[in-house]
């Protein structure tokens, strides 16, 4: 491979400026951002206005993080690297599958609807232990985060609203009940199909989407509240995950390694 094609195809280290492995380079990344990874399990309630310092009427969702609840761990000993799994929302032993009773079980951990594991350094895995509670003060006033949630399921849609098409040109080109179709999808003897992926009409929604820079407005520790500015993805009730924000991670490493 050249060198000039190596430099468009390979990721580079910012330190060195050479570039490097895919997987060294995950590597590098996961290890310059652990401590930013720890997140919460959180359920959306929905959206409000409260007024900020200077006055200013912003919009909130509002996410519950009351329940949050460490239910294992991941060590480097045994498992090569390092992580918590918190648990949100209760649930009835009858309704869980084998595998599932034998986690729980295996941890001596109260019962959760919900898990997720996030990852964190070796020093902050070893503050937490199995039943400790993970409260909202975990992120800060003013802080940026990233919020993932399952988008609303909207049925099956045509391409205008699932995709943003323009629709047809009716008033210049003379069309005729052909509104809001896609157009064209392929071409004729050649290649003679429909390329994979093409924009067409179908099931809108129920996908996983991940809302990035989003400002903590307030944190509410004695009820278990985060209030974050702006809209998150999923319907009220729906379960959503929130981190750090993963940019302003990168761009701190970013501008430490050059000085």
């Amino acid at each position: 491979m050249s060198a000039r094609l190596r430099r468009f195809l390979l990721p580079v280290d910012v330190k060195t400026g050479q570039a490097c492995d895919f997987i060294e380079f995950s590597a590098r990344r996961r290890a310059g951002c652990e401590d930013d990874v720890k997140g919460l399990i959180g359920k959306k309630i929905g959206m409000t206005q409260v007024f900020n310092d200077e006055g200013n009427l912003v919009p909130v969702t509002v996410v519950d993080v009351s329940t949050c609840q460490v239910v294992g761990k991941r060590t480097p000993e045994k498992d090569q690297y390092s992580a918590v799994t918190l648990g949100f929302g209760e649930i009835r032993e009858k309704v869980l599958n084998q595998a599932q009773r034998g986690f729980f079980k295996k941890n001596s951990a109260a019962l959760r609807r919900h898990l997720k594991e996030f990852r964190v350094t070796p020093e902050d895995a070893a503050q937490f232990n199995v039943g400790d509670a993970v409260k909202a003060d975990l992120f800060t006033k003013g802080q940026l985060v990233d919020v993932t949630g399952t988008t609303k399921g909207r049925g099956f849609s045509g391409v205008m609203r699932r995709w943003s098409f323009k629709g047809s040109q009716t008033k210049t080109h003379g069309t005729h009940e052909y509104q809001r179709h896609p157009g064209a999808i392929g071409q004729r003897k050649t290649p003679g199909r429909t390329y994979p992926n093409k924009k067409m009409p179908g099931h809108y929604g129920v996908e996983q989407v991940t809302t990035q820079n989003l400002t903590v407005v307030d944190v509410d520790t004695e009820k278990g509240l985060l209030l974050i500015k702006g809209a998150v993805p999923g319907h009220n009730d729906a379960i959503v995950y929130v981190r750090p924000s993963v940019k302003v991670a990168l761009r701190a490493q970013h501008k430490a390694s050059r000085g």
